[in-house]
């Protein structure tokens, strides 16, 4: 098939930026808009990749010039694919991959390309480390600014709670740093606001000590068991220090030669332990999780913490997830998750069931966008496939089961957890109060609404 004709911006952004330019004819372009979730197939115009802030100003003003949208690319991990816009300008931001890390001060300087593998290992050089995404690929800007959910949760909070600075170029072409002195609504904003400012370019992170080495891994347990676990698991998390990490996966354990011949392909219970304390306390501090019964795989042992974080990596896949908050794990809700994880339809998908408290319940609302603070667990049910023709049945799959945990859960207050696009899932993201702020956030920084791939938080109102 031959390739449509090149907009007009192709060749005026070609000739004007010191990034690389990507139109629907290069032989580049099918590869730079691809995205995380396989579902997503969009055309934008162009493609930009720049290699500095004025780029991004000189690509915003001729995407204006010439009417065209806007979206922002970091990791492209968003399962809505709001990386990509059909028919728009792709400013990909992967190129911006500065990191500099002030061990001393506990601060790292973090380029909007990095990616969470990226970070962690650059942070554990100096054995410090921030909340970080269960997924090595994924985009450390995308994540942060949309909450920053990982394995740190109870030691540090979200990402989003330890983000201290923000560096964008608006809509009017201003670079702009965001701190506690300058600017703090737009820094508040961006803690859980999402890319709805202005396209971020770099963020300032507080880091804590963790690792190198750290006290973790996997634990699997049989179907005929993970009842059992899960409610020894849930008091011995209601009484344990923030030290005390990660959390529990329900899936079906893969045909990997770790796992005993008759537990592949079955459905297990993955309960992944972290110790984030210094290593010489991790033997005690783990010591209640020893008692939850006996594993069919036991993988727990002192390991880098960046080969920890990419326990649950996976290739790229057709993708679509619900999730949300429970204020206790109670029996009900228990049986609720186990019915739902006899049945997946998919062998890659999983339901990851987090407790929470420690630093995340002590956040403020206040500080961030970001709620759900009296919340004692989080859960996602991840649906993961390839076959594009199980599309339909993947999907209303996830649907039931958002509808079986109803009964019990609260909606999902982040939006990366939020795999639906429009005003509704704005208001199921942040609520009435929240939201009012961010769009007096939003009005003074991006009045037209350049910036709305992303859950968007619409000027003129409650994401109306």
């Amino acid at each position: 098939m031959t390739a449509a004709r090149p907009h007009p911006a192709v060749p005026e952004l070609a000739g004007a930026l010191a990034g690389r330019v990507t139109g629907p004819r290069d032989a580049a372009y099918d590869e730079l808009r691809r995205v995380h979730n396989a579902m997503i197939d969009k055309r934008p115009a162009v493609i930009v990749q720049p290699v500095d802030e004025n780029d991004i100003v000189i690509a915003l003003r001729i995407a204006k010039d010439h009417g065209l949208d806007v979206s922002v690319r970091g990791g492209g991990h968003a399962p809505v694919g709001f990386a990509i816009c059909e028919g728009g300008v792709v400013i990909d931001t992967r190129g911006l991959t500065r990191c500099v890390v002030d061990a001393p001060a506990r601060r790292a300087r973090v380029g909007a390309g990095l990616t969470w593998g990226q970070l962690d290992a650059a942070t554990q050089e100096h054995g410090l480390a921030v909340t970080g995404g269960r997924v090595s690929s994924t985009g450390v800007v995308g994540l942060t600014l949309g909450s920053g959910s990982g394995w740190l949760e109870r030691m540090m909070g979200l990402a989003a709670d330890n983000l201290v600075g923000v560096r964008l170029v608006t809509a009017d072409g201003r670079v702009v740093e965001a701190d506690e002195r300058h600017h703090p609504d737009l820094l508040w904003a961006h803690r859980g606001g999402g890319g709805n400012f202005g396209v971020v370019t770099e963020v300032t992170f507080a880091l804590r000590p963790v690792g190198p080495t750290v006290l973790g891994g996997l634990r699997m347990y049989p179907v005929s068991q993970a009842k059992q676990v899960l409610r020894a698991y849930r008091e011995v998390m209601a009484k344990a220090p923030d030290e005390l990490c990660g959390g529990v996966s329900l899936l079906t354990a893969p045909p990997a030669p770790f796992v005993p011949e008759p537990a592949r392909g079955k459905p297990v219970l993955a309960l992944l332990t972290l110790w984030s304390g210094p290593l010489e306390t991790a033997r005690e501090g783990i010591a209640p999780l020893d008692a939850l019964g006996e594993p069919v795989v036991d993988l727990v042992e002192p390991m880098p913490y960046t080969a920890l974080q990419r326990l649950l990596d996976k290739p790229d896949a057709r993708n679509y997830f619900t999730a949300g908050f429970l204020a206790e794990l109670s029996d009900e809700s228990i049986d609720a998750l186990m019915a739902i994880s006899g049945g997946f339809i998919s062998p890659m998908s999983q339901i990851i069931l987090q407790p929470l408290g420690g630093a995340y319940a002590r956040g403020s609302a206040g500080e961030s966008a970001l709620g759900h603070r009296d919340a004692g667990w989080a859960f996602q049910v991840l649906s993961q496939w390839t076959d594009p023709e199980r599309d339909a049945e993947n999907l209303a799959w996830t649907r039931a089961a958002k509808q079986r945990l109803a009964g019990f859960a609260q909606a999902a207050g982040f939006s990366n957890f939020v795999a639906d696009d429009g005003p509704a899932s704005v208001r199921v993201a942040y609520g009435d109060d929240t939201l009012r702020r961010l769009v007096a956030v939003k009005r003074a920084w991006d009045p037209e609404n350049v910036f709305r791939h992303n859950h968007n938080i619409a000027p003129g109102g409650h994401g109306a």
